[in-house]
């Protein structure tokens, strides 16, 4: 009997020691991991183990980064309401071996566009798109445009209007800004020529050049087009006829990305 006991008492200890240990171990390598500060726009989120979260961050001079969030899905958790969807903080991380640490967070700006489905269904398309087509590097001004797009969101902007201007300004940013300035295949520009839009390729072409894919449109379309890409979206919105404009010309910037990149976005259609 005393002999079990002793045992189990020695098990106990061992055991004890061992998790002080690695405690002890892990919080010094933890101390050693390389750490830096950046802000962040959160685009995404899953959960992970028990309590964790990956957080999907737009960061404005390295890109998407993943990163464990420890602990935040916990009440107590102080990292929690830093770290809400669409939301800007300033974070420190430590550099990981799979995943980088998110250690601290800040909160900056909440971004509320819960207020209808509209503009939550807009917020939606953009962490989506950023997330799946911005994940390959750094691609300068797509913080600045994500912040942007939010805050006008957040203030009530929405529709095919808000919408086109988004995916036209992200093509921009992603290095596929399309040619509007003459036919990609004779290069020819009368002003009084009938165009259509090629998504095969990235440009207006004379309706005589066009291919199968090409979407007709009329060169208001094509000067509104410009003027969304080169102005701040109010300057689209003083245009006469804008929303008409954009929800006629919008399923042909859809087209153009269906041929860049073989995908259609969910959040296009219904909420995930």
């Amino acid at each position: 009997m005393a002999s079990s006991l002793l045992t189990e008492n020695i098990v106990l200890y061992n055991t004890n020691a061992y998790l002080s240990m690695t405690r002890v171990i892990r919080g010094c390598y933890n101390a050693l991991m390389p750490t830096y500060q950046t802000s962040a726009i959160v685009i995404g989120r899953h959960n992970f183990g028990e309590a964790d979260r990956v957080m999907v961050l737009l960061t404005p001079h390295r890109g998407v980064i993943r990163a464990v969030a420890k602990g935040v899905r916990r009440i107590k958790s102080r990292l929690a309401g830093h770290l809400e969807l669409f939301c800007e903080s300033d974070l420190m991380l430590a550099e990981g071996r799979n995943l980088d640490i998110v250690t601290s967070a800040r909160l900056r700006r909440h971004v509320s566009v819960t207020a209808d489905y509209d503009r939550l269904r807009l917020a939606y398309l953009l962490a989506e798109m950023v997330n799946k087509l911005g994940s390959d590097g750094d691609h300068p001004g797509l913080f600045e445009l994500v912040q942007d797009t939010l805050l006008m969101l957040e203030l009530g902007e929405a529709g095919a209007l808000m919408e086109l201007w988004f995916k036209l300004r992200l093509l921009d940013v992603l290095g596929y800004r399309p040619q509007l300035q003459a036919c990609m295949v004779c290069q020819g520009s009368q002003p009084d020529a009938k165009y259509a839009f090629s998504p095969s390729l990235g440009g207006i072409v004379h309706v005589s050049c066009a291919g199968a894919d090409a979407h007709p449109m009329v060169p208001v379309g094509i000067k509104f087009w410009r003027v969304l890409l080169g102005h701040p979206l109010d300057v689209a919105q003083r245009i006469d006829g804008a929303g008409q404009l954009a929800a006629g010309t919008l399923p042909a910037c859809d087209a153009f990305y269906d041929h860049l990149f073989g995908r259609r976005f969910r959040s296009s259609e219904v909420l995930p």
